[in-house]
């Protein structure tokens, strides 16, 4: 189902994280269905109007190179969504760990962003707290300064032994660590299961909703029941529609599987 199709089924509010990766300007075809920034604005309407308040949309976006510059087409979208009325709650930087060709003009690859808006206020957040501290066990004092340049220095506090990790995400791709489903490549542009599952992670609850209305091979909706949500997901194009039923399908068997262990049935 297309997805402004499907976005204008479903009542208002109701949605409390959506997680999507559009296309990334012109890079795929992604056979020949429409994808421009007339139908980009649409869709972020449609996002306002189901995210219930406190809901949250990360935006998975990356701009292209042409006529010899970075298009600028993530950060468009970023202002659109904010006109809008989302907070920019947080950017992530997405830093995907690949063995890439030398630019000669450029330093690295293009970036790629997560964008998480929020409606009002988050209603839900769950900082992962993976970053190793370095003086962990320590007591230590902090320091701030205000907006006069005063600096007022906090009482001792216990340094925990892991923190909440940075804004750069860095993720090993390719192969299994982008996906466990070796027929899910079959989609050129599979988000990092690992990312979907830390998105959901974050910004939901257990049984919460999870919205992904580019669905593609189903990433988002496959981590969302793996990390016991529902989820909801709409693909246009038929060859990835399928895919994304197959590989579902492969997710529940293997849900069930671990329901089962964890019964000890």
């Amino acid at each position: 189902m297309d997805a402004l199709d499907g976005m204008r089924t479903l009542p208002e509010v109701c949605i409390p994280l959506t997680v999507t990766s559009p296309p990334f300007d012109s890079i795929r075809s992604y056979g020949g269905h429409r994808w421009d920034h007339e139908t980009f604005t649409a869709l972020a309407r449609e996002l306002w109007r189901v995210t219930m308040p406190g809901g949250i949309v990360c935006w998975n976006a990356q701009d292209q190179i042409a006529k010899g510059g970075q298009t600028g087409t993530s950060f468009r979208q970023a202002l659109y969504f904010m006109g809008l009325g989302f907070r920019l709650h947080n950017t992530l930087l997405i830093e995907k760990q690949v063995t890439r060709g030398i630019n000669p003009v450029r330093y690295g690859v293009t970036p790629e962003f997560v964008f998480v808006f929020s409606k009002g206020r988050p209603r839900s957040i769950n900082l992962i707290r993976d970053k190793p501290n370095k003086h962990a066990g320590k007591l230590l004092r902090y320091s701030t300064r205000d907006r006069a340049g005063v600096i007022s220095t906090t009482k001792k506090v216990l340094t925990k032994p892991f923190g909440a990790r940075p804004s750069i995400w860095r993720y090993t791709t390719g192969g299994r660590a982008t996906a466990t489903d070796r027929y899910a490549f079959e989609h050129p542009a599979l988000m990092p299961e690992a990312l979907a599952r830390d998105l959901i992670l974050s910004w939901s609850h257990p049984l919460d909703v999870v919205l992904d209305p580019l669905a593609g091979a189903a990433t988002t909706c496959k981590a969302a029941l793996l990390a016991d949500r529902y989820y909801l997901g709409f693909e246009v194009h038929e060859p990835y529609h399928r895919l994304a039923e197959r590989r579902l399908s492969d997710a529940h068997d293997a849900y069930r599987r671990r329901l089962l262990d964890e019964s000890g049935s």
